[in-house]
């Protein structure tokens, strides 16, 4: 990590003006980083606004809330420092950088910026900006995608200066990456064609090198009838197998806290879970074993720990290179199962080859099959390495509204009681997204007595309870 504090710059690069200490509302913004380059056009825009929009950018920034600085500002491709140094004025910053591995190297990329007064660096405070993702769709397919974003793999043997040049030529700044396979997330500037980019990408490095970062909407659930009692004081039982739940989150008002081995909200990092939805709460409790769906035997399945994951934002989408970071998390703290109660029709071969590494890994990963009987492929359940489940209705028959196809591998209750709601009340809920989970419970029993149980075992247990 390295640490660059401001220097005074000539008069001879000024690109800008800066308005300071004025007030009034905010104007038109646009802040955009690539490697060492910083672009801005701001019009009468507070400091904190533009730090703000770094923090969205993935970018720690912390600063002195005191400091009240409107920025007015017009350039591109300034160096960094440069820039922060015309439009800070007599404000002191640091910039901190890390690197990431790549083939061939390491790609350094700025981490944090930090802002105050000279000698009161004590006063900074963390920007906690939520981020959300801005999500378009694709005309001809469909498919959501983040914007201004994309992932790309580099194979082994690339030269790291080749990429460099690249993402330089294309305005790109690697943001992220999963190192174990070689993908980075990369953001583009403002407005840009990633279509037309991607294009260009794959001609430059292979066929299979890019693709969008393809973002995934929250599942539709029907409605609520009445509210169900719950007994969350339970603990779990012996030998337990931890569940991963990568889903909306989980509320502090679920009271499941002894239930948590640990807990992620990859949109946030810095912050504590939550759960604006209540869909990722809901999958909490069933795949904790707390409620049980209706048709589902008192015994079956176990009080299970559990690993609650939020990676969708306010808006309801993931995408996924955040979905990748889950699976990684899960791993990383001991996860053996991981629900997913969610999907669409697009395929992400990136998120699809995750899945996989996380498979031979050792995780059992079980997916909902989708609430639209169209008989097409959902995913993450229809990829190879995913256990897709389909939903039964209380008498025990599939659910009409279930999708089904031979990426089904079995069907589980899916109707339950839930004491919290999704987007609504209480009550009475129907969907894949409960079989998923209830699922995940279930083979985390079937595990906790037969931690060596292959994928064939499961699945043969599963459908056959007898």
């Amino acid at each position: 990590m390295v640490a660059r504090t401001k220097k005074h710059i000539g008069a001879a690069i000024v690109l800008l003006s800066v308005l300071a200490f004025l007030t009034g509302e905010a104007g038109a913004l646009n802040v955009h980083i690539a490697g060492d380059k910083l672009t801005l056009q701001a019009e009468n825009v507070p400091l904190r606004h533009i730090m703000a929009r770094l923090s969205q950018e993935g970018i720690r920034a912390r600063m002195d809330p005191q400091i009240d600085l409107a920025v007015t500002a017009s350039f591109r491709n300034l160096e960094i420092q440069k820039g922060l140094a015309l439009i800070l004025k007599d404000l002191d910053y640091v910039l901190l950088w890390e690197s990431m591995e790549a083939a061939g190297g390491r790609i350094p990329r700025l981490a944090e910026i930090q802002v105050f007064r000279p000698g009161q660096k004590d006063r900074m405070r963390l920007i906690r900006a939520r981020r959300s993702l801005a999500v378009a769709r694709n005309p001809e397919d469909g498919s959501y995608y983040v914007r201004d974003e994309v992932l790309i793999r580099v194979k082994p043997g690339t030269e790291l200066e080749t990429l460099e040049a690249l993402l330089a030529t294309w305005g790109g700044r690697v943001v992220d990456s999963f190192v174990s396979l070689g993908i980075f997330r990369v953001r583009l500037p403002e407005g840009s064609d990633v279509q037309a980019l991607l294009k260009e990408m794959r001609e430059k490095l292979g066929k299979e090198s890019a693709e969008p970062n393809f973002a995934y909407p929250m599942p539709r659930s029907p409605g609520d009838i009445q509210r169900p009692p719950v007994d969350p004081t339970l603990a779990p039982g012996e030998n337990p197998v931890p569940v991963a739940v990568v889903d909306s989150g989980l509320s502090p008002e679920a009271r499941m806290d002894r239930y948590v081995l640990a807990s992620l909200d990859a949109m946030n990092p810095d912050q504590a879970i939550s759960d604006d939805e209540g869909h990722g709460t809901q999958m909490a409790l069933i795949a904790a074993g707390l409620v049980k769906p209706m048709g589902a035997e008192a015994s079956s399945g176990i009080h299970a720990p559990i690993i609650p994951i939020r990676a969708f934002d306010e808006n309801g989408f993931t995408s996924a290179f955040h979905l990748m970071q889950s699976i990684e998390f899960a791993l990383r703290h001991g996860a053996r199962v991981m629900s997913l109660s969610w999907g669409s029709e697009t395929r992400s071969e990136f998120l699809g080859d995750a899945l996989e590494a996380a498979r031979l890994q050792g995780l059992v990963i079980v997916a909902s099959a989708g609430n639209e009987p169209t008989g097409q492929p959902h995913y993450p359940a229809a990829y190879p390495s995913v256990i897709g489940v389909g939903a039964l209705g209380p008498d025990g028959k599939p659910w009409e509204k279930s999708n089904s196809g031979d990426f089904v591998a079995l069907y589980a209750p899916g109707f339950a009681s839930m004491p919290v709601g999704y987007r609504g009340e209480a009550g009475i809920y129907a969907g894949t997204s409960i079989s998923a989970a209830f699922a995940a419970n279930r083979i985390a029993s079937i595990l906790s007595t037969n931690p060596k149980a292959t994928r064939e075992e499961i699945i043969k247990a599963l459908r056959d309870p007898g």
